[in-house]
Order: C-alpha cells, then sequence, then structure tokens
C-alpha cells in the first residue's frame, strides 16, 4: 500500500552504501522511520534533500506487511532551511533545534496540533529576520503540546522558577542573575514566537542561564532527554 504524509526530518543513518534509514516526525503517523533506497550516482539530489536538518518534506511511502519498516518511493520538498553557512548563530540554532526535538519525538505518537506548531515555527524562522532568542521562545511554546506547561503565577513574592513544581515560589537566596533569568521566563510566557517589540528580546547576558533553566525543566518532565552535544556549541556562538 501506497501513502502519503508530510514530516520533519529529524535524523537519518547510513544503512548500507545504497540505502539510509530516515527518522521523521509526521503529521499522520507521529514518529515514524523509513528506509530510502537510491542509486550512488543517480539519487544523489533526491538524498541530499532529505539529509538536510529539519527539512519539511511530503513522503511517498510503500507498507508492506511482511517489512518491518516502510520504504520511501518519492520525496517532494516543502520547506528546507536556508543556507546558514554564513550565519552561524541561525545554523546553531538549527542544529540545536534538531538534535532536542530528535530526543522529543523519537517515540511520540501523531498529533496533527503539535506537527502543524513545529512546521509552522521553522518555516516562519527561516522567513524572518534573525531572532536570537528563537529557541527560547520555541522551547517554552513547545510545552503546551507536550503536556508540560509551567504554570505562570509571577507575581509578588513568586518569583524563582522551581522545575519541579513547574510554577513560580519564593526564594528570597537568588542571586541577581537567577532573578533576572526567573523575570525573562515570565516576560516570554507571554510573548509571542515572533514579538513585535524588538524591545523584548532575552538580553545577551540572560540567554544562556535561561536555556539552561529550560533544558532542566525538559529534564524534570520529558524522560530520555539525555545529554545534548549541540549546547555548548549553541552557548558559546550566542554568546558573541
Amino acid at each position: 500500500m501506497v501513502y502519503k504524509t508530510k514530516g520533519v526530518i529529524l535524523h537519518r543513518i547510513m544503512h548500507a552504501d545504497n540505502k539510509m534509514i530516515v527518522h521523521a516526525y509526521t503529521s499522520d503517523y507521529g514518529s515514524k522511520s523509513f528506509m530510502l533506497y537510491f542509486s550512488l550516482r543517480k539519487d544523489k539530489k533526491k538524498r541530499n534533500l532529505i539529509m538536510a536538518p529539519l527539512s519539511i518534506v511530503l513522503i511517498h511511502a510503500d507498507h508492506k506487511n511482511h517489512s518491518s519498516i516502510d520504504s520511501i518511493k518519492e520525496v517532494e520538498l516543502i520547506h528546507t532551511p536556508s543556507p546558514y553557512s554564513f550565519h552561524l548563530s541561525k545554523s546553531s540554532i538549527i542544529l540545536f533545534l534538531n538534535e532536542i526535538l530528535y530526543k522529543i519525538l523519537f517515540q511520540l505518537d501523531y498529533d496533527v496540533a503539535l506537527y502543524e506548531y513545529i512546521e509552522k515555527a521553522l518555516i516562519e524562522f527561516d522567513q524572518h529576520d534573525f531572532l536570537p532568542d528563537f529557541h527560547l521562545r520555541f522551547l517554552i511554546r513547545l510545552t503546551d503540546y507536550l503536556g508540560c506547561c509551567p504554570n505562570d503565577n509571577y507575581a509578588g513574592d513568586n518569583v524563582s522558577f522551581n522545575c519541579r513544581t513547574a510554577r513560580f515560589e519564593s526564594d528570597c537566596s537568588c542571586s541577581l542573575e537567577e532573578s533576572e533569568t526567573n523575570l525573562w521566563l515570565h516576560i516570554l510566557m507571554n510573548q509571542d514566537l515572533f514579538p513585535e517589540n524588538k524591545q523584548l528580546i532575552v538580553p545577551t547576558n540572560i540567554r544562556n542561564s535561561l536555556l539552561k533553566l529550560l533544558l532542566k525543566y525538559y529534564s524534570e518532565h520529558i524522560t530520555n532527554l539525555s545529554t545534548l552535544k549541540s549546547h555548548d556549541v549553541l552557548q558559546t556562538v550566542l554568546r558573541q
């Protein structure tokens, strides 16, 4: 049976000289793996297309009852991130999001709203002017679809975010940096993915501490979120 589904490419690995296993989060089936066969000479374009991190594609796949993995018959490109060779910050954000989405979505069933959020956000990130705190906004909004949205009760003495309880609590021992980080978390929880007010962009000195806070929060509420390899690179690049 041949079927079609849209998908965000998350991971791929060579399985032999002429085939690779492709992992995608699809609009109709959730997390799914496919086998892509190709000719070393003739199908280089198709292989390069699906190799791009976070490419959005329409997959034509063939399901056979006796096979444990469906085969890709054809791939149509919907969107692929622009070449970021000369924009190190943007390419670092894409690689970071690729890694964390792969770890989060690896075992998830299909969720149309989740898929549409990811697709729309990736396309808009490519089309808008560079937003240095996009990854922070993206991760905060993503919790809405993962069922672990934090409680924004920031007010009065409740100014210290507790990752375990997912709410702001009273803590007079917060350092100045921690206080600023908690404040910006509160601000971003009430912001759109792409703010109209450019003054509401997280300052450079707070981005890394806020990223650490969000990753700690994710590790508390998302299983199998192991150490991220691109995390340190992203922090170094965005500090510049």
